[in-house]
């Protein structure tokens, strides 16, 4: 009884954190919007920012790091859903 309690938590666990990952992509994906609405000449001369291009490139990484966490929760997810997490 106690294992398949902890097993299903587990296996909810596993669901919230792909859903999570997903959710993050959609956002990421919004980045893009706000990226080509970037207007460098409207910014004041006293704030130093960041160019279009530094921008493209974080939200770059951003998906890059992204994958990598995906990757390795797939790699890990028998793991993932067969035990109760630590947190």
């Amino acid at each position: 009884m106690q294992v398949g309690f902890l097993n299903r938590r587990a296996q909810e666990r596993y669901g919230t954190f792909v859903a999570t990952l997903d959710m993050i992509a959609d956002v990421l994906r919004g980045v893009d919007r706000v990226i080509e609405t970037y207007d460098e000449d409207a910014m004041s001369g006293s704030w130093t920012i960041a160019t279009r291009d530094e921008l493209k490139a974080h939200r770059t990484r951003a998906f890059d790091e992204l994958d990598r966490l995906r990757t390795l929760g797939k790699k890990h997810e028998a793991e993932l859903v067969s035990r109760d997490w630590r947190l």
